[in-house]
């Protein structure tokens, strides 16, 4: 009974990973057509998200539950005190907001836990990682298609409201579809890969070049750059297998990879993304020369300036900060100095959402500052396991076998899950956004799962 309620439930997750490009095209319908923020979207996850709690709490059986359980549960006790806390201490808080962002923020360790046990359990374990992959691909296939159904038909929502151009299709945001974009990408060329025995077979590269070909429509660097960076990746770890190993599979896969590259090159000098970058470029260059120009004239400003700041906290105004920040330096400033002189128990258990917030509660967007000013030390220390587990699982297999190591899939893979980070850490709007997440907890549950298998 319990193996075929098991069954049930991994062709139950593979058909909403299948759906999540629908469910972001309801939730842009919900948005712009009715204005509302509940969303079909947010109903349909966070249901799926109870249904995968009990999945883990009753259904599965795998040895290592235990331990996932006493850390979900951990978790949520520490993040519920946060709750309760904030809700008796902040001189400001929104029930709703703040509700919506614990559930936001416990959507990614939730999903990884759960992909973490249904993979290992299984006893057609690569089976299973097969299906996730599939289910991805056809997710990007959905994502793709109707991004240029949306702009042939002239209905896609533009990426920015001016100055850039670039096209989200159906989609709302910009930032969200970029990174769910850069995170499949390469998990689309691992199916490709795989797929590729014969030449036939290179129908199954179809997915890889529209999914690509979609990313330079967006119009972000993210998305742009992600692609760019992945297509490389597989191009010299394809050519390294091909001259290893000498077989005609490995050649095949590497004249698809290069007929990609080739393709991408080709275009990306009309896409939306490359004029951003080189408006981006342009922009730079003359801001630079018009500071040149005013240097002298305002010399005097200028030291004003640096008079009145001279009892700002030295850690803000470091030159590394600011480049880490970027724009976002405003709202990292607000919050960073209510985290500063907040008591002890603020410390440890968070401001909550976007801190001491007083009118319009601003988050930095850069996801892991977020996570620890929100959910301070204990609550940023919890969220970070999976990161530390998976990282150390990686380490371990890359000391114990490093040319097994090598694979592609597993090269691939960690660059899926190190996109994701980077984009979480630089651009936000991934570990709290459950439409991206959910892609990246299939990245990690899969890396782990296979260097896993690396160490047995």
């Amino acid at each position: 009974m319990v193996r075929e309620e098991k069954n049930t439930f991994i062709k139950f997750f593979l058909i909403f990973i299948i759906i999540q490009p629908i469910l972001d095209i309801l939730t842009y319908v919900s948005i712009t057509q009715f204005k509302t923020s509940i969303t079909i979207g947010i109903i349909a996850r966070v249901l799926f998200m109870l249904i995968s709690l009990l999945y883990i709490f009753l259904i599965n059986q795998h040895p290592e539950k235990q331990k996932v359980i006493l850390y979900l549960i951990t978790l949520f006790v520490v993040l519920g005190f946060s709750f309760v806390f904030n809700y008796f201490t902040k001189p400001s808080f929104n029930f709703f907001s703040e509700a919506q962002f614990i559930v936001k923020t416990i959507y990614f360790p939730v999903m990884f836990s759960t992909l973490f046990l249904l993979i290992e359990s299984s006893n057609r374990r690569k089976d299973v990682q097969q299906q996730l992959i599939r289910a991805v691909v056809i997710a990007m296939v959905i994502l793709s298609v109707s991004l240029f159904a949306a702009i042939l038909t002239n209905t896609a929502n533009p990426t920015y409201t001016h100055t850039k151009f670039g096209f989200t299709g159906w989609f709302y945001a910009g930032n969200e579809t970029s990174a769910i974009v850069a995170i499949s990408f390469p998990i689309v060329l691992i199916y490709a890969m795989l797929k590729t025995n014969q030449w036939k077979d290179v129908i199954h590269w179809l997915p890889a070049f529209l999914l690509a070909f979609a990313a330079l429509l967006i119009g972000t660097k993210v998305s742009f750059f992600a692609v760019i960076a992945t297509i490389i990746i597989a191009l010299l770890m394809n050519g390294w297998n091909a001259f290893r190993q000498k077989r005609k599979q490995g050649l095949r896969i590497l004249l698809m990879n290069s007929l990609l590259m080739i393709g991408i090159f080709a275009i990306a000098p009309f896409s939306p993304s490359y004029q951003n970058i080189v408006g981006d470029y342009n922009h730079i260059n003359e801001a630079k020369e018009t500071e040149m120009k005013s240097t002298e004239e305002n010399k005097e400003e200028r030291v004003e300036k640096e008079t009145n700041q001279k009892d700002t906290d030295p850690f803000l105004q470091s030159a590394l900060v600011k480049r880490i920040l970027s724009s976002r330096n405003i709202y990292f400033e607000d919050i960073y100095v209510d985290y500063k002189e907040a008591g002890l128990v603020h410390k440890l258990f968070g401001l909550g959402y976007a801190g001491f917030y007083k009118e319009d509660p601003k988050l930095i967007e850069m996801d892991f500052f977020d996570w620890f000013f929100s959910y301070g030390v204990l609550g940023f220390v919890l969220l970070m396991l999976p990161f530390i587990a998976l990282l150390w699982r990686v380490i371990q297999a890359c000391f114990r076998d490093f040319l097994a190591f090598l694979r592609t899939e597993n090269i691939l893979l960690c660059a899926a899950t190190g996109l994701g980070i980077g984009v979480a850490f630089l651009a936000g709007h991934v570990l709290y956004a459950p439409a991206v997440s959910i892609y990246l907890a299939i990245a990690f549950a899969l890396l782990y799962s296979l260097n896993k298998k690396l160490l047995n």
